[in-house]
């Protein structure tokens, strides 16, 4: 298939619904490494009973089982450490070769030395530790090669969805991509508008890669959309650094421009949502009774739900939601964020006052982190008309979009060190986008834990109205 962008019809701005659908492919990945997890456990299963058989006439021999017990939890951690359940295993068949034989070959170093400093040489037999550790090093690559193959062509031929979006320029489409033109999405790069950047999101979301076709002069534009989608974007053309590539790759022999690579993989997308989950249940439970409260006060107070809905700016630059407590007068609130509150602002309710002060007005919130929109920790979602000395957010800084590519938080680093309240200076934005962008860059559970720890000793100050 032959495609020029500006070819066809363009749908109406912010529109999908003649888009190409893209499968989400992360299940069926799950699904592989699962497979492959459970060949590697039948593997070292047959070594270790065969070792048995061999040298000691008994399948299922207490030395062969202990030993067993003891190889297979550390090979499986050494073979995630290494990676040896990762996308690059079910693509390159020599990657998953290799990576399995370096994580036999250390767990069986780990357990030869458990035995010396345990002195358990008489409680086990070496000889079928030895026997054992050889066939595992053999049946285990060998199975892992047997099923590659049918694995990789159960999902089409790639573990990944990919999408090329064509910007002004010619393509040739090739095998196992989705070719989208820009003007069908409703997006340009060198505008602005957060329903465009929302309608793009839309359009390439469960791709596992975005490669962007496009004129040397859309270049800067295509960098600033990629970087605030938490997914691998590429720009297909030669290009120099001002861009911030983060690394050369290839796509149909042509040289790209990795300009994204989503600062999270799965594996820390898994831990995190895990997090996420657990922390907000436990909040939900715990915190009832303030809840029950405060939604009492609000109604005995003024009338109107207990609930404030407004529209914020989350991963990928998605538009959602974000529940709160209602903290001002019905007919005074501010659904766009138009207007930042102040001290003393008349449109907040005594009882409003109280539960921003305290953020207990941010606890509905943990509904956004049960549904997946938001998460406990990460940069704090704003409002699409929020502004800092009367420019919007992203115009202040060019690098305001790239905070996008992780979930927003209930909490985050910039929380922490006191930059919140209004954003009345552009340094107030400026600080506060610096420390989300050390976030995203320095992420670990380790600092999840660390900043919800910090944050309950920093929720009550005095930027909080």
């Amino acid at each position: 298939m032959y495609l020029n962008a500006n070819s066809g019809l363009a749908t109406e701005a912010g529109t999908t619904d003649a888009l190409p659908r893209v499968d989400d492919r992360r299940m069926q990945r799950l699904r592989c490494y699962f497979t492959l997890a459970l060949s590697d456990l039948v593997s070292l299963v047959v070594a270790f009973i065969a070792a048995n058989t061999i040298y000691l006439q008994v399948p299922a021999h207490s030395h062969g089982v202990t030993l067993l017990g003891v190889m297979v939890p550390i090979y499986f951690c050494f073979a995630a450490i290494n990676t040896s359940y990762g996308g690059d295993a079910l693509l390159r068949s020599e990657k998953s070769f290799t990576r399995s034989m370096q994580a036999v070959g250390f767990a069986g170093a780990a357990v030869a030395l458990i035995i010396y400093l345990m002195k358990a040489g008489n409680d086990v037999s070496r000889a079928v530790f030895l026997i054992g550790w050889v066939l595992s090093f053999v049946l285990l690559p060998l199975m892992r090669l047997a099923i590659a193959r049918p694995l990789l062509a159960r999902m089409g031929g790639t573990p990944y969805s990919k999408v090329v979006i064509v910007d002004g320029v010619d393509y040739h489409e090739g095998p196992g991509e989705i070719v989208i033109p820009v003007n069908h999405i409703g997006f340009d790069p060198t505008s602005t508008d957060p329903h465009g950047f929302h309608a793009l999101a839309a359009a390439v979301t469960n791709a596992d890669r975005i490669v962007i076709a496009t004129e040397p002069v859309r270049y800067a534009g295509w960098s600033t959309a990629l970087k605030g989608i938490a997914v691998k974007g590429e720009i297909l053309s030669p290009g120099d650094d001002r861009l911030g590539v983060v690394g050369v790759g290839r796509h149909q022999n042509h040289p790209t421009m990795i300009i994204s690579q989503g600062p999270l993989t799965l594996r820390d997308r898994l831990i995190k949502r895990v997090f996420d989950l657990v922390v907000a249940s436990i909040g939900l439970v715990c915190a009832s009774p303030i809840l029950i409260a405060t939604a009492i006060a609000i109604k005995l107070e003024s009338k109107g739900p207990v609930l404030f809905m407004q529209k914020r700016i989350g991963r990928d630059n998605k538009i959602f939601e974000m529940r709160k407590f209602r903290s001002m007068y019905t007919d005074r609130c501010d659904a766009n964020a138009s207007q930042l509150t102040t001290k003393n602002d008349p449109r907040v309710t005594k009882v409003g006052d109280f539960i921003r002060r305290t953020s207990i007005d941010e606890l509905p919130q943990l509904i956004n982190v049960l549904r997946g929109e938001m998460s406990i920790v990460g940069p704090r979602p704003h409002a699409m008309s929020a502004k800092a000395a009367d420019q919007l957010y992203w115009d202040v800084d060019t690098r305001y979009r790239h905070r996008h590519s992780m979930k927003p938080g209930l909490t985050g680093l910039a929380q922490v060190r006191g930059f919140r309240g209004p954003t009345d200076r552009t340094e107030d934005l400026t600080n506060r986008l610096a420390a989300d962008l050390e976030y995203v860059d320095r992420w670990s559970l380790w600092m999840d834990f660390y900043l919800v720890m910090r944050t309950a000793t920093a929720v009550v100050g005095k930027n909080a109205f």
